[in-house]
């Protein structure tokens, strides 16, 4: 028994670590937070669990294991620190977010999509659908509303969820070319494949080069085909994003589009933060 505990030892110091990557490591509320805890209970973290097998005691991977990989793998795909702790209760639809009676309701209309996507998720996940926020404006709450409802989805339903924006995402691809890379391409684009929920935001902004359809089109073809959800926001609508037809085809297959409010809240309320303070002067 010691003996196999011991080797069990060896194999987790020898397993390969992330070294290759130049992307900024963000604290993450995440469901890959935990590193030291199986949600099966099963191998107190290890990666391993002990079973009888024809009278002997042997070490067998487990289930856990997998998801482990898939979470070293995308180390660098979390969501942004300013979101860390974000709820849909927290997107706020008011005159001071949205100047605009449209906006004010295309805003409800994504919140209510939102919470009710959280609540069928097991459902939703079942049909293999996700969902599409976009609109023109930047700073509308897009990326806000996505990141809540990664939040949700791990708070409400221990989801495994993944928060990357197509650009860092590619260019994490891209970062394993190099020789020096410890992960492979074939590594890093089957952890993208495989976790149970992928948050991808800002599609069609990235610069596209030679392999950007390549790419972006194996991990949604491999997502839509199999029982995990892709969540997307953009700035424009998906028979517009600058991918090829295959990858269009995909996404309006796994996604429901949402039209978002076509007004900058970032701008809102920086607006009204600053006539606050110019007030505050004033009066001092």
């Amino acid at each position: 028994m010691d003996k196999i505990k011991e080797r069990i030892n060896e194999i987790i110091k020898k397993a390969p670590k992330m070294k290759g990557q130049d992307f900024k490591k963000k604290p993450s509320n995440s469901w890959d937070s935990k590193k030291d805890n199986c949600p099966y209970d099963q191998c107190n973290g290890s990666g391993f669990r002990i079973i009888e097998q024809n009278g002997r005691k042997v070490a067998i991977e487990c289930e856990c294991r997998e998801e482990r990989v898939i979470n070293k793998k995308l180390e660098f795909a979390t969501i942004l620190e300013e979101f860390q702790e974000t709820m849909i209760d927290d997107f706020v639809v008011d005159n001071n977010h949205y100047k605009q009676s449209n906006s004010r309701k295309s805003a409800s209309v994504c919140k209510e999509a939102a919470k009710k996507y959280v609540a069928k998720f097991k459902e939703m996940k079942n049909k293999k659908k996700g969902l599409y926020f976009y609109s023109d404006t930047a700073g509308s709450g897009k990326t806000m509303l996505i990141s809540a409802i990664g939040n949700e989805l791990i708070h409400q339903h221990k989801a495994k969820v993944k928060f990357a924006t197509v650009g860092d995402l590619l260019n994490a691809i891209r970062s394993t070319y190099s020789c020096n890379s410890e992960v492979s391409t074939h590594e890093l684009m089957d952890a993208a494949k495989k976790v149970e929920v992928l948050i991808l935001d800002d599609m069609g902004q990235q610069s596209i080069k030679s392999d950007t359809n390549d790419h972006l089109f194996d991990i949604l073809n491999h997502r839509l085909n199999n029982l995990v959800v892709t969540i997307f926001s953009s700035n424009c609508k998906i028979e517009e994003l600058p991918y090829n037809f295959r990858i269009k085809d995909r996404i309006k297959k796994m996604a429901i589009p949402v039209h978002a409010p076509e007004e900058s809240v970032r701008e809102n309320l920086s607006e009204q933060e600053n006539d606050e303070l110019l007030e505050e002067l004033l009066m001092g």
